[in-house]
């Protein structure tokens, strides 16, 4: 009878220390073995995200996933997932969380990524998220989108190819002899044609040649003239031009404040200026109004002077008060 209650007491020891090792291990591997802070994230797809996910910190396990709750928000449903992590771990307010797998066999967990900021995220704070990247929507987007190109692009390009290909064999069919004739006798005409064109093309390496030797004749002549005493004078030039193009902005500058002076003074003397134009325009009419019977009087003054020359030849003495001489000619008469 003793012996039955030692086994019985051995048994149930066994099976309470069991007990106590599977709630241990329970707690553990659900990330509930000590205080914990609660964060959330917002997401528009949480595939595979259920109660007990793991929360990963950059591969390192801190926490797990509490509860998935729809949210409607701007007209469109969202979810909201509560995580708590181990207390007193530091999340920078930079870091943001993801959905995804660590390899195709693994299970679903929400993993973050540490960001870089000095400002850690308070208890209850909201963490920035990242949609999941899932793999096999990428290839089945891609998958459609290479059979959408197939179909529209593809089919297309074969059947063009598949036409053009028929229409080169048919003008192969009707025109082929005659482009082999034409290729034959333009291969006949370069053969012939092949000394003089060796030839026009040794003259043309001659000319080549010379316009070389010239080329550097030239060179030579240019740099016999740009010795170190031409470069000297060729400065000297330059400075003269510099310094005369200088003194050429220094008389534009003096003709300028001249006509500024100009301008200056007759706009001072604009009355008198404006009085002797018109003295002068009454001066010209004045002069305009006589000079017909002043050129008259000139006129006369001038006929006057030519009877007095002609007088004056035929009879020097007239000048003392004498006569004329005889004309010896009408008396003869």
């Amino acid at each position: 009878m003793r012996s039955n209650k030692i086994n019985y007491l051995v048994v149930g020891s066994f099976i309470l220390i069991s007990l106590i090792f599977f709630v241990i291990a329970v707690a553990w591997l659900t990330g509930r073995t000590g205080p914990t802070e609660a964060y959330h994230a917002i997401y528009r797809n949480v595939t595979g995200v259920k109660f007990g996910s793991q929360v990963m910190y950059e591969g390192y396990p801190i926490g797990q996933v509490t509860e998935v709750t729809p949210v409607e928000r701007n007209g469109k449903m969202e979810f909201r997932i509560d995580f708590d992590i181990i207390e007193d771990w530091r999340l920078p307010d930079d870091s943001f969380a993801q959905i995804g797998a660590s390899s195709l066999l693994s299970a679903i967990s929400l993993n973050i990524t540490a960001g870089n900021s000095l400002i850690a995220l308070k208890p209850g704070d909201r963490m920035q998220s990242k949609e999941a990247a899932n793999l096999f929507d990428v290839m089945a987007n891609v998958a459609t989108d290479i059979a959408e190109l197939a179909e529209t692009s593809l089919k297309p390009l074969l059947e063009q190819l598949t036409r053009g290909g028929s229409v080169l064999s048919d003008m192969l069919e009707d025109d082929g002899k005659v482009i082999v004739q034409r290729v034959r006798e333009l291969v006949e005409d370069l053969s012939l044609r092949a000394p003089e064109i060796t030839d026009d093309f040794e003259v043309f390496a001659n000319d080549l040649e010379r316009l070389g030797v010239n080329l550097n004749r030239s060179a030579d002549e240019l740099n016999e003239f740009l010795t170190l005493e031409n470069r000297i004078k060729v400065e000297g030039v330059l400075d003269h031009l510099d310094r005369a193009a200088t003194s050429l902005d220094l008389l534009m500058i003096e003709a300028n404040a001249m006509v500024g002076t100009t301008n200056d003074l007759l706009e001072a003397n604009q009355a008198d200026v404006t009085q002797a134009t018109n003295d002068l325009r009454h001066t010209a009419a004045s002069v305009s109004r006589y000079v017909d019977s002043i050129n008259h009087s000139l006129d006369g003054a001038a006929r006057n002077m030519y009877e007095f020359s002609r007088q004056i030849r035929q009879n020097p003495g007239s000048l003392l008060g004498g006569t004329p001489p005889a004309d010896n000619a009408e008396t003869g008469e």
